[in-house]
C-alpha cells in the first residue's frame, strides 16, 4: 500500500462546501408549502403517481443506507458524519412532501401493489449480503471504503433527480412541489461530488474500490431489494424514452469524468440504467 492510501480520512483542504452552514439550514417540513390544492385541479396520471412512490420509497431507505455506513470506517470521518445526518433528516422530510402528494390524489390509492419477486442479477450479489457480513468486508477495507460510499451516493443522487426532473413536464401542479426538492438535492451533489473528486484523486486503491461497486451496483441503490417489475417500472419511466436516453448518456459522462472511473465503468452504469 502506498502513502497516498494511508493518509487521513478527512480531506486536506475542504473549505468549499460549509458542513457546519449545512446543517444549520436544514430544511424540515414541506408540508406549509406545498400546493396540493392544484392537484384537484391537475391530477397527475398513473404512471407518474407510481413514479411519485417510487422516489418516496427511495427517500425513506436512506436511514436504513446510514446505518450500513456507519458501521464502517467512514463513521470515524467527522465531516461526512456531520453531512449524513443532515442528509438523513433532509430526505425523511422530502419523503414526507411526497407522502403527502400521494395522500391528495386519489388515483393512488389504485396503483399495482409494489411487492413481488426480486431481479437476480449475478453481478449484484455482493449487496445482497446482511448487513453484518457487509459491515465486516468494508471494515477490512479500511478508510478507502469512504471513496466508495461518497462517490455510489452522489451518482445515485444524480440517478433521483433525472427522476424529479421528469415529474413537473407531465403536471404543472408538480413543479412548485418540486422545484424545491431538486434544490435541496443540488447541495447534496454539492457535498458528495467534492468529496468525491478529493478522495478519488488521492488514492488509486479507493479508485479501484469505487470502480468495482460501481460495476455491481443496483441503481438506483437499494433496488436489489424492490420487485423486479418496480425496477423496470422505474427505468423505463425515466430512461426508457429519448429524452431519458440523454439523460442516462449525461449521467455516464459525468461518472467518466471522475477521477480515475474511466468510460468503461460509465458505460456500464449507464446500461444498467436502461430499460
Amino acid at each position: 500500500m502506498n502513502s497516498n492510501d494511508e493518509a487521513p480520512t478527512t480531506p486536506p483542504g475542504t473549505a468549499g462546501f460549509n458542513v457546519r452552514e449545512f446543517a444549520r439550514t436544514a430544511h424540515g417540513s414541506h408540508r406549509g408549502r406545498l400546493d396540493l390544492a392544484s392537484l384537484a385541479e391537475e391530477p397527475l396520471d398513473t404512471d407518474s403517481l407510481r413514479l411519485v412512490r417510487a422516489l418516496r420509497d427511495m427517500e425513506r431507505t436512506t436511514l436504513h443506507r446510514v446505518r450500513d455506513l456507519l458501521v464502517t470506517a467512514t463513521h470515524k470521518d467527522a465531516r461526512v458524519t456531520a453531512f449524513l445526518t443532515t442528509w438523513m433528516f433532509e430526505r425523511y422530510w422530502i419523503a414526507d412532501a411526497l407522502d403527502a402528494v400521494l395522500d391528495a390524489s386519489p388515483a393512488a390509492h389504485g396503483l399495482p401493489s409494489s411487492a413481488g419477486p426480486a431481479r437476480r442479477v449475478l453481478a449484484e450479489r455482493r449487496e445482497r449480503r446482511g448487513p453484518i457480513r457487509r459491515s465486516l468486508i468494508a471494515n477490512i477495507t479500511g478508510t478507502q471504503i469512504v471513496a466508495e460510499h461518497v462517490t455510489t451516493s452522489l451518482v445515485d443522487e444524480w440517478i433521483t433527480q433525472a427522476a424529479y426532473r421528469r415529474l413537473p413536464g407531465v403536471s404543472p401542479a408538480m413543479a412548485s412541489i418540486i422545484g424545491p426538492v431538486v434544490e435541496i438535492k443540488q447541495r447534496h451533489i454539492h457535498f458528495l461530488a467534492e468529496e468525491a473528486e478529493l478522495r478519488l484523486g488521492r488514492s488509486a486503491r479507493a479508485r479501484r474500490i469505487t470502480r468495482r461497486a460501481l460495476r455491481r451496483s443496483a441503481w438506483p441503490l437499494g433496488s436489489v431489494d424492490r420487485s423486479r417489475h418496480e425496477r423496470t417500472f422505474f427505468e423505463r419511466q425515466v430512461f426508457g424514452d429519448q429524452s431519458g436516453r440523454a439523460e442516462a448518456a449525461r449521467i455516464r459522462a459525468m461518472v467518466a469524468a471522475l477521477p480515475g472511473i474511466g468510460p468503461g465503468v460509465a458505460s456500464t452504469v449507464e446500461s444498467r440504467l436502461l430499460p
